[in-house]
């Protein structure tokens, strides 16, 4: 993924204090870990920064698969991958649990954007009619934030984030179709 350059300086000197909240993940110390983990996606897995995800509510295998990847580097952020470099399999596999139960309430907005209704069709077979996939290793998209949705989008269309489906399905979107789809699925909140 590419870091966009305005929040840089804010991202690495996360990057200097998270090494060194940074412990192993269990049961016994999860709020610990995931305090800095807070500093990004919300003390409650709600990211309060519209680039970046809400992780609260969110699919525990499709957590873990990103995890994974930004481990591995086969997902590209260097913030994750160095907060991700010295855990375990389990401390993964925890945090992808502990975000997955948390609860996930976004409000609907009062203006929903009509284009962007159209143009999730293409959603609809994988991440389901309201944005709730019912599938574990699929992202729910209801009330997900546009801008990091919209830059996800966008990550797909040019490869820059690989998935079979999703990279021909963004590929087909111009920017103005993403635009409203991204901006339609926060819209419509995480409870319809």
């Amino acid at each position: 993924m590419k870091m966009r350059l305005k929040h840089y300086p804010t991202m690495l000197l996360m990057i200097v204090a998270a090494s060194t909240l940074v412990t192993p993940a269990s049961a016994d110390n999860i709020g610990a870990i995931t305090m800095t983990c807070g500093a990004c996606h919300g003390a409650n897995g709600i990211a309060t920064n519209n680039d970046w995800p809400s992780l609260a509510g969110q699919k525990s295998g499709y957590l873990l698969d990103q995890l994974r990847a930004f481990k591995s580097g086969s997902r590209q952020n260097i913030l994750m991958a160095n907060l991700l470099d010295s855990m375990s399999e389990q401390d993964l596999q925890d945090i992808a649990a502990h975000y997955a139960s948390l609860p996930f309430k976004v409000i609907p907005a009062t203006t929903i954007n009509e284009n962007g209704r159209n143009v999730r069709a293409a959603c609809i077979s994988c991440h389901g009619m309201n944005g709730n996939t019912v599938n574990d290793t699929w992202p729910n998209l209801a009330g997900q934030n546009q801008g990091y949705l919209l830059q996800q989008l966008k990550n797909f269309s040019a490869g820059d984030r690989e998935s079979v489906i999703m990279n021909v399905i963004a590929s087909e979107l111009n920017e103005q179709q993403m635009t409203d789809v991204a901006e339609y699925f926060e819209q419509i909140g995480s409870q319809q």
